[in-house]
């Protein structure tokens, strides 16, 4: 009997990574990682998969997926050979959804969300440097920037207000990967304006741009059926055998070589300025000391209170204070994190609040929530702890 050999190759891996936790991908977990991302591919790249012999499986356990593609015989260096050609058009794009909102905590975003952006990530990038398991789809090597990957987007129903005459001949949306143009549907002229509105809903989802009388007027991303879905990110990945070598997915022959890229999406730690707001109950033992003291010994008493830390290069001031309430805040940021250690031992971060500086109150002062940040002092973004003596 004639035996059938089907073989998968590896395309290529994704990982979305956050310095904010220990094992960089999700919070400590026994035995199931639950991430504060899911990842979904669109219908329109399930449909490319299904007709490219390719297959998606999420790797939650390194934050991300895995996308196999049928292959079949080798080139002359011995590489695998897709079965189904892809064309400098094709593209296989993804969702991100936030499942987790304290990310935009603990993660260096923006603290407030402009609902008319979406984070976009993308292999077109232009690094040589970026190495083969390393492949960062963001602007900056770095890592997210809540600036240079956010990108407007647009639904079907796309209307633009154009500051001048225009008409529907004129008016033209470019969808950037494919080169289809699609023109205006209608122009309402009012006075020195024109609203301009599109039907887009024979694109694919993609970069577009607007072109008003020739001239580049507008730039966004088509979201084409997600439209009405809360997306955080798209992640848009060309599958053009033109890209740079070391962000290239399949080579010009359709092969595959056997480092296969490991793309990676990374959101840095927020460092924060620590504020410990320490309120002082009329019973408590701190309160007592101080009303059997003459107002210069007080003085005295407050300019010995001290928060310290056993890792010396962190250090605070008391910024203000009543003889009920103190204020102690950090001299520089303190990036948060899933578990505050020493880096040279490994041992626990411990914030100690002392009263003549070195006798302690509080031997062990909680870390700041990571579900709460305080940006009303921008640039200067703080974590608060309260404390009630």
């Amino acid at each position: 009997m004639a035996t059938v050999s089907i073989k998968y190759s590896e395309l290529f891996s994704l990982s979305v990574m956050q310095l904010f936790y220990t094992n960089q991908i999700c919070r400590a977990y026994q035995s199931t990682p639950v991430l504060d991302f899911s990842i979904v591919p669109t219908a329109e790249c399930i449909d490319v998969m299904k007709s490219k012999s390719m297959v998606f499986k999420s790797m939650d356990s390194s934050g991300g997926f895995i996308v196999m593609a049928r292959t079949l015989g080798t080139d002359m260096a011995g590489n695998d050979l897709l079965r189904a050609n892809v064309a400098a058009g094709d593209k296989l794009t993804f969702f991100m959804m936030l499942n987790n909102p304290d990310v935009l905590n603990f993660d260096v975003l923006p603290t407030t969300t402009n609902a008319g952006n979406i984070y976009y990530f993308s292999n077109q990038v232009n690094d040589n440097a970026a190495g083969r398991t390393n492949l960062h789809l963001t602007q900056n090597a770095a890592g997210v920037d809540g600036t240079a990957d956010q990108v407007k987007w647009a639904a079907a129903g796309y209307t633009y207000n154009f500051a001048g005459a225009a008409t529907t001949a004129d008016s033209v949306v470019k969808h950037l990967l494919t080169g289809a143009t699609i023109n205006a549907k209608s122009v309402a002229v009012q006075g020195a304006q024109s609203a301009i509105s599109f039907d887009l809903s024979s694109l694919p989802s993609g970069n577009c741009q607007l072109l008003v009388n020739g001239v580049l007027t507008d730039s966004f991303y088509f979201l084409g059926s997600m439209a009405s879905q809360p997306v955080f990110g798209v992640i848009e990945l060309s599958l053009a055998t033109t890209l740079i070598a070391n962000y290239r997915i399949v080579e010009t022959d359709q092969s595959l070589v056997p480092a296969r890229p490991n793309y990676t999406i990374l959101f840095n730690n927020r460092p924060t300025v620590w504020r410990y707001n320490i309120q002082l109950q009329t019973n408590s033992p701190m309160y007592l000391d101080m009303a059997k003291l003459t107002p210069a010994q007080k003085t005295t008493y407050i300019s010995q209170l001290v928060v310290g830390c056993n890792d010396a290069t962190i250090k605070f001031k008391l910024a203000s204070n009543t003889e009920t309430s103190f204020v102690f805040v950090s001299l520089n940021n303190i990036a948060l994190q899933e578990k505050y250690t020493l880096s040279a031992t490994g041992m626990p971060l411990i914030f100690t609040l002392y009263k003549n500086t070195t006798t302690e109150v509080v031997p062990s002062l909680p870390y700041p929530s990571t579900g709460l940040i305080n940006a009303g002092s921008l640039p200067t973004i703080y974590s608060d702890v309260f404390i009630t003596l």
